[in-house]
């Protein structure tokens, strides 16, 4: 029993540690949805705070894909003063413009030469951001409201989606006086908020924090039902497949065919974006060229959505002809008869620009069929009728002069 009751309480010492360890972790993070500020923290917080920036991205394989070549700049400011702040115990305050002297991270980007995750529903790639107030002056205790911008003007050029081109995120820092024995003054508190409102935190709250859309950075805010209430910036892609089948030709079987995919970039999208072919990172082009051995395939990975993708191959073997079926385009080719050093026409693939997009699998089956010698029959044929009759009468002479004589 006494080695049990050992185990028990070291059990309860490690539960304590890691507890202990866990408020001092969340002591930097933004304070927990329901809550104002903490009016007596054990500890004043750090004078740096990390908000993050999410791009949700999406592929129907949750394929890695290339970013799409985008960056979002950041600045802080003060911002309204007046606002009207109520704990949960009923105490009011009205917010102060932010000091001058606050510092945040530039800029966060995607560029399109690294690879990021992608998922069917979107997965999230965040970015931190850093606010630091080490250089502020607060001159009194009280609430202080900043407000933090980001702009990007190239995200239709990107191919990302989003509300806006310029958003805005409104960060309260409680402060308090020193305690015994310590100078300045103290940050308690960080909340962040969607909109510039007063703030309710109260049971009673008409305008709580859900109004006013509590937040971690520029990230998506979900209503609690699943819809969200404000949208991470979305990125969708897609993939092509393209495979080859020959029908009797062996000799061929492992002749590369030459195809050629012309990639038309989605309306309103400028800027080049990477791609990728099996292994090889592939930049964005009109017209990329590559070949196919039969019984074989190539795959395009990280397609934006919205591009269409026309496929055509060429014979490239000397002297023979094939019937071309494809199937998986959005409009097919039937026994296409493709002649020696010529390309068929193209079929295209596609997907809804800014929307979930379905993986493409495009399938170009030839068929070479020997050619029957229909053109030396036709030219012999006169003869062969002549040489028929003239048979013709003289096994009939002959039998006949064998009658007379008989």
């Amino acid at each position: 029993m006494k080695r049990i009751l050992r185990k028990v309480a070291s059990l309860c010492v490690a539960a304590a540690m890691v507890a202990a360890f866990g408020v001092t972790a969340l002591a930097t993070d933004l304070p927990t949805a329901g809550t104002v500020g903490d009016n007596n923290p054990a500890e004043p917080l750090e004078t740096t705070l990390v908000i993050q920036k999410e791009l949700k991205v999406y592929n129907p394989s949750a394929a890695e894909v290339y970013g799409p070549g985008i960056t979002y700049s950041y600045a802080i400011a003060g911002s309204t003063a007046g606002r009207q702040i109520t704990d949960a115990d009923g105490v009011k305050a009205l917010t102060k413009a932010g000091p001058d002297g606050a510092t945040i991270t530039s800029s966060v980007a995607w560029p399109n030469d690294v690879k990021i995750p992608a998922s069917a529903d979107g997965e999230s790639n965040l970015k931190p951001i850093t606010i630091s107030f080490g250089s502020v002056t607060f001159p009194g205790a009280g609430v202080y409201r900043y407000a933090i911008t980001e702009t990007c003007s190239g995200k239709a050029a990107a191919g990302v989606i989003g509300d806006d081109t310029t958003a805005v995120r409104y960060l309260d820092v409680y402060v308090r006086d020193p305690k015994t024995g310590e100078t300045g003054y103290q940050i308690y508190g960080y909340v962040l908020f969607v909109n510039d409102d007063d703030i309710d935190g109260s049971s009673a709250a008409t305008n709580n924090l859900a109004d006013v859309k509590k937040t971690q950075g520029f990230v998506e805010i979900s209503s609690g039902s699943g819809t969200p209430t404000v949208s991470a910036d979305s990125y969708y892609t897609y993939n092509v497949e393209v495979s080859k089948t020959l029908v009797n030709d062996a000799a061929n079987d492992s002749n590369p065919f030459p195809f050629k995919l012309t990639f038309t970039k989605p309306t309103g999208v400028t800027g080049d974006f990477n791609l990728i072919a099996d292994t090889d990172p592939l930049a964005m082009d009109t017209t990329v060229n590559t070949t196919i051995i039969p019984g074989n395939s190539v795959t395009y990975v990280g397609i934006p959505c919205g591009t269409t993708v026309g496929i055509s191959e060429q014979n490239n073997v000397t002297a023979k002809i094939y019937y071309v079926t494809t199937t998986g385009a959005e409009t097919n080719l039937d026994n296409f008869l493709l002649n020696p050093d010529a390309f068929t026409d193209a079929v295209t693939v596609s997907t809804t620009a800014g929307a979930k997009g379905e993986d493409k699998t495009v399938a170009f089956t030839n068929t070479y069929v020997l050619i029957s010698p229909t053109g030396v029959a036709l030219a012999i044929l006169p003869f062969v009728i002549l040489l028929t009759f003239g048979v013709g009468f003289l096994v009939a002479g002959t039998a006949k002069r064998k009658e007379d004589e008989a």
